[in-house]
């Protein structure tokens, strides 16, 4: 099997079983083809997803034997990517079909970026949000003035594997993790953006986001800003 160039990152804990095939349906329909989607089960005690390879010799399932949460289980995803370029997604989210393909021609064509990202729409539960990105990634600006919008988001974010020798997933945070990922990339790499939307993502009532306040929120990016200024 030809090495893929894309490895997309999937963790699934008791997701429902037809959000991850919508998922895993919208990624075998890209026009980028050359791709591994790695999904990392991380002990889900309700839900079984074993005939998800199935659907194509693309998927490689593991299962943790514990459940390790999300944050960790990333990393182990990060940890068994063979591509030139990783991505992390959202088990119950859906793409255009276009996304990897704009995404892979943007970093082949600038290599000095390290990393670059779409825009997001949300959808479900009444949201129909479009999440917009930096129109330039400014790692002082962001730390310094706390400028925040759109840096956070992991959907969409494709970086090169070399980064994985210097970032991973800090495992300390429950939530905001993605926004300290982010800014460890764009100290050794500039990130860009493609102002297209081409990630839909699904708001339902089980979204991680929705148990933690804001004021918990607010909390945790203090914590963060406050670690890189360190």
């Amino acid at each position: 099997m030809t090495q893929p160039l894309v490895s997309i990152i999937l963790t699934v804990y008791d997701t429902k079983l037809h959000y991850l095939q919508e998922c895993i349906e919208s990624l075998l329909q890209q026009t980028h083809k050359n791709i591994e989607i790695i999904v990392i089960d991380d002990a889900s005690p309700n839900t079984t997803y074993d005939h998800i390879v199935e659907f194509s010799n693309k998927i490689k399932l593991y299962r943790n034997p514990e459940n390790l949460k999300m944050n960790k289980s990333v990393n182990k995803g990060f940890g068994l990517s063979t591509g030139k370029y990783v991505v992390r997604l959202g088990s119950d989210d859906i793409f255009h079909n276009e996304m990897l393909e704009k995404e892979v021609t943007y970093l082949e064509n600038h290599p000095e970026v390290g990393a670059v990202c779409c825009e997001l729409k949300r959808f479900g539960c009444d949201q129909h949000q479009h999440i917009r990105r930096p129109k330039v990634w400014d790692y002082n600006n962001i730390v310094n003035n706390r400028i925040f919008i759109g840096t956070g988001y992991a959907g969409g974010m494709m970086f090169r594997h070399e980064l994985l020798e210097f970032c991973s997933i800090d495992e300390n945070f429950k939530m905001c993790e993605d926004f300290d990922f982010h800014l460890q990339l764009l100290k050794h790499m500039p990130i860009a953006s493609i102002h297209e939307v081409l990630y839909y993502y699904r708001s339902h009532e089980t979204n991680l986001c929705k148990s933690v306040s804001r004021q918990e929120r607010w909390a945790l990016l203090d914590k963060i800003i406050a670690k890189h200024k360190n």
